[in-house]
């Protein structure tokens, strides 16, 4: 009792304001500047007024590599512990203040730093109560038995989850042979049999140790004023002492990186990779690595794409690579397709990375890789989340400048410079070479059971596992802080988003939404949609319909797939095409200055590809193969399966119905080059869809280019909207064997519903009480907090607005022989929601973080370019966000009630229990 008398009054002392020094300027760099208190806490600051988010990364220079030698994933478990309170709050009370103030919070662990992020609406005031819980868990956090005891399991399931994934398993061991188990060969998660030894006084020694602002760097971005910010980091963090003694970053032992072959037996998929050691991250020699990943994997122009993919030798190419502050290795391999020999691969292979040696890098390859890495900093620079992440990343590594210089100086590189550093690293090195084998071709060597023993030591090296946003534990009852977010303030904001939309039509009726952003200094971004058919016309397509639109890219009747890719690349731009049976999405960003070019160039990709035979014969052999090699990852069996359940009961032919993989090769067998090209001259044209673009452009200037583009292309095939209807669902559990160390469980309620039903805006409110957020919600509580079972379990729901196929899922991970435990009691939750409902506390609660959300989503005028697209499809506007947001305020406890108890039916849930047998 006397102790916690003491640090609480230590505590005050610490936060108390004493005329403290504002930070010292450090530098500045292309908006960036660094300042640094008397403390040595080291600050990145990057406003951005343009921007309504804020995002806070916190770094500890401290992760895996200071575990000590007996207790390996301790910085691991220390960043779990973290959430669970302070000498001034308990951990109920630090993760609801979080909530309700729409504040999404994670932390990740990797070998040389520690993580805790932040996003949230730019707001000072939310700035100011993150900034203070900081500086209270750099200070005085608690730690307990029963806290430790419970956040084990929990850390005992992210475990498994990391084991059952085939491709980590295999980075991890290669990893592990090449340090030898030490250093980055050591996992970050830990072992089970050692992190269950730990003791509270452990985790308080090892944050005494670490945790101090000398040690940490505090990265802001986004949407703050400097003046206010640097005054609220003096007031939390000046104050707080630096370590009286040296923290130094853990020296490696005399390590080289090591040979030898490292083999893995799981899941369906045959890979083969090499992995040669690099130096430290700070080591100039590294930044060729970006080029010649894009000189052996880049597509279509890679040497391992052409030399391999493209005859059929392999089904794909990867180069990847991983830099640690004092080392780091680069890894390039191969996937294989069914019936493909690592044997006869591995040669082929090898010799492709020689050959490097003899036949150096050409000044075309230099060029191709500098063009599709151009625009990469300045995309980073204009976007709050991807600069925060690179900085933090980049300080951990040593220095907060890194990547960006690295970035910026890649035209700078010459082939001299290239070659020689790509001779440094390839010239008398023997990689790690690395297998990943089926679990059949290991039969009776017993791996499988093997691994399944070791889950118990936590044996892992998987560098770095997101924790859950957290939110409200169970048992919280404190009321809640403040008032709901102002509407009349949020309800302006959307107004003012509408007001700055401008809808229109095409000449042939396509829809158009454009939000002009005069002064933002980041990408034009776009999504255009099409739209063709209908349920008759479509029927028996999905093989025809899926390869017309993977083929588009591959050429035009102008130019080939290198000349489509190398033009986008040189414009400093980016799109992707994805079919989706009777309609294609194509996302696009673009300079402002290249925006019309881009939209030429798309528009030539989707009105005059020219199908060329040996594009269609690669892209429908890598399919096939797909389809041959069916996934082991339980989410995906657990989806499969479900879908199985669900849509066979649809007629052959139709395009909703479910097809088994047998039946996807069969139709792609049977669909020749005329096939597609007969069904784009078809079905393919604008009339029916929709193009909706956000940033700084001329909005005159592009809608007649729009209308010069698309304005006069017509689909041929006549067009109706294939909706989605509600079809009663037998109820169903189904057991399916899957993964090898742990399952995934997927339930479904489905019921008839869409944003016109009446209790709309109740049924989301159940859903988000029930099991949105992984740690807050009932599920969650339940089933992570309580018993352990699961690392992530949550729900989603989806209404739609027109159509009557609603449904909510849950979702969530076990390990081996818990999934049946775990489904009854996600049924047992879903019968006691609906059987006795909720409290008024809950309700009020998921009003306050639901509307939080909202508000922050509509902060980001990516999410609100999103939204553009269905609401022209569908005939909206921003005004639903507004009706939506009073039926959130007027809902009643009565009505939420009644909704729980009328369509949340545990009874008749499908279920989906993927697992080991």
């Amino acid at each position: 009792m006397f102790r916690y008398i003491a640090l609480f009054v230590l505590t005050l002392s610490v936060h108390a304001v004493q005329a403290a020094a504002l930070p010292e300027r450090m530098k500045s760099w292309e908006g960036i500047t660094e300042y640094r208190l008397e403390n040595g806490m080291s600050i990145l600051l990057a406003p951005d007024a343009t921007q309504g988010v804020i995002h806070v990364d916190l770094v500890y220079l401290t992760g895996s590599l200071a575990d000590p030698d007996q207790f390996g994933g301790m910085a691991h478990f220390l960043e779990h512990m973290m959430f669970k309170g302070t000498a001034q709050r308990t951990g109920e009370q630090l993760l609801t203040g979080l909530r309700e103030r729409g504040i999404q919070f994670n932390a990740t662990t990797s070998f040389d730093r520690t993580r805790y992020s932040a996003m949230f609406s730019a707001d000072q005031a939310k700035l100011d109560f993150l900034l203070n819980l900081e500086a209270e868990r750099m200070v005085s956090p608690v730690f307990s038995e029963a806290d430790m005891s419970a956040e084990l399991d929990v850390i005992r399931q992210e475990i498994a989850r990391a084991q059952n994934d085939p491709l980590a398993m295999l980075g991890a061991k290669m990893s592990a042979q090449a340090w030898s188990g030490q250093a980055y060969g050591r996992s970050v998660l830990g072992r089970y049999d050692e992190l269950r030894r730990l003791t509270p006084e452990d985790l308080r020694q090892f944050h005494a140790h670490y945790y101090h602002p000398n040690n940490t760097v505090l990265v802001l971005t986004g949407g703050f004023e400097i003046e206010p910010a640097l005054a609220s980091i003096t007031e939390h963090f000046a104050t707080i002492s630096p370590s009286s003694h040296a923290i130094n970053v853990p020296k490696l032992p005399s390590l080289h990186y090591g040979q030898g072959k490292a083999r893995v037996y799981q899941g369906n998929l045959n890979v083969f990779a090499l992995g040669y050691g690099l130096p430290s991250s700070l080591d100039e020699h590294n930044a060729m690595l970006a080029v010649l990943a894009d000189v052996l994997a880049g597509e279509p122009h890679g040497r391992l794409y052409r030399s391999l993919v493209v005859p059929g030798k392999v089904q794909s190419v990867f180069a990847l690579p991983q830099l640690f502050r004092q080392g780091g290795q680069f890894m390039v391999g191969a996937t294989l397709a069914k019936g493909q020999s690592h044997q006869v691969v591995q040669p082929m292979f090898t010799a492709q990375l020689e050959a490097l040696l003899e036949q150096p890098v050409t000044a075309d390859e230099l060029a191709r890789a500098q063009a599709s890495m151009r625009s990469l900093k300045g995309l980073i620079m204009n976007d709050p989340a991807s600069l925060s992440d690179i900085l933090s990343e980049s300080a951990a590594l040593g220095d907060w400048q890194l990547q960006l210089r690295r970035l910026a100086r890649i035209d700078a590189l010459d082939l001299q410079q290239v070659q020689a550093q790509i001779e440094l690293l390839l010239a008398n090195k023997k990689p790690v070479m690395g297998y990943l084998l089926t679990e059949q071709e290991n039969e009776g060597r017993g791996w499988l059971s093997k691994v399944r023993a070791l889950l118990s030591d936590g044996d892992t090296t998987v560098a770095s596992i997101a924790r859950p946003q957290p939110s409200v534990p169970d048992g919280v009852v404190t009321t809640l802080s403040g008032e709901l977010p102002d509407l009349d303030e949020f309800n302006a904001h959307i107004k003012s988003i509408e007001h700055s939309i401008q809808r229109d039509e095409l000449s042939n009726g396509m829809k158009v939404a454009l939000r002009p952003l005069p002064g933002t200094s980041g990408m034009v971004s776009g999504q255009l949609n099409l739209r063709f058919g209908d349920q008759g016309s479509l029927r028996g397509t999905q093989a025809v319909s899926r390869l017309t639109g993977l083929l588009l890219m591959r050429g035009t009747h102008n130019r080939s797939y290198q000349d489509v890719v190398d033009r986008t690349n040189q414009l400093g731009a980016g799109f992707s095409v994805v079919p989706q049976g009777g309609m294609l999405v194509v996302r696009f960003v673009s300079p402002a200055e290249n925006l019309a070019e881009l939209l030429q160039l798309i528009a030539e990709v989707l009105q005059k590809p020219s199908f060329p035979q040996h594009e269609f014969e690669l892209v429908k052999r890598q399919q096939r193969q797909a389809l041959q090699i069916p996934s082991d990852n339980p989410a995906e069996v657990a989806l499969v399966e479900l879908r199985r359940q669900t849509e066979t009961d649809y007629p052959q032919g139709d395009i909703r119905r479910y097809l088994e993989p047998e039946e996807m090769i069969a139709a792609l067998d049977a669909v020749t080059r005329d096939d597609v090209v007969r069904f784009h001259q078809d079905f393919y044209g604008a009339q029916h869809g929709e193009i909706a673009l956000s940033g700084d452009f001329d909005s005159a200037r592009i809608t007649a280019t729009l209308d010069t583009l698309w304005g006069s292309w017509m689909s041929l095939a006549p067009y109706q909207r294939i909706l989605a209807m509600h079809r009663d669902q037998p109820p169903v559990r189904r057991e399916v064997d899957a993964g090898s160390t742990g399952g995934h469980y997927l339930g479904r309620i489905y019921f008839a519903a869409n944003s016109d039903t009446e209790e709309d805006a109740e049924i989301f409110l159940v859903e988000h009480i029930l099991g949105r957020h992984p740690l807050a919600s009932r599920l969650g509580k339940r089933l992570r907090e309580q018993e352990q079972l699961t690392y992530d379990l949550s729900s989603s729901i989806r209404v739609p607005t027109t159509g009557d196929h609603a449904f909510v899922s849950i979702h969530g991970d076990f390990t081996a022989g818990q999934g049946e435990r775990l489904a009854n009691i996600v049924k047992e939750e879903v019968a006691r929601i609906a059987e006795f409902g909720i409290t008024q506390h809950e309700l009020d609660l998921a009003k306050r973080t639901i509307l939080s959300e909202r508000r922050r989503a509509l902060n980001n005028d990516q999410t609100i370019l999103g939204l553009l697209p269905r609401q022209l499809a569908e005939g909206t506007t921003m005004e639903s966000w507004i009706i939506r947001n009073q039926e959130y305020i007027e809902a009643g406890l009565e009505q939420v009630n009644a909704a729980a108890r009328r369509y949340f039916n545990a009874a008749k849930m499908v279920e989906i229990i993927a697992g080991p047998e």
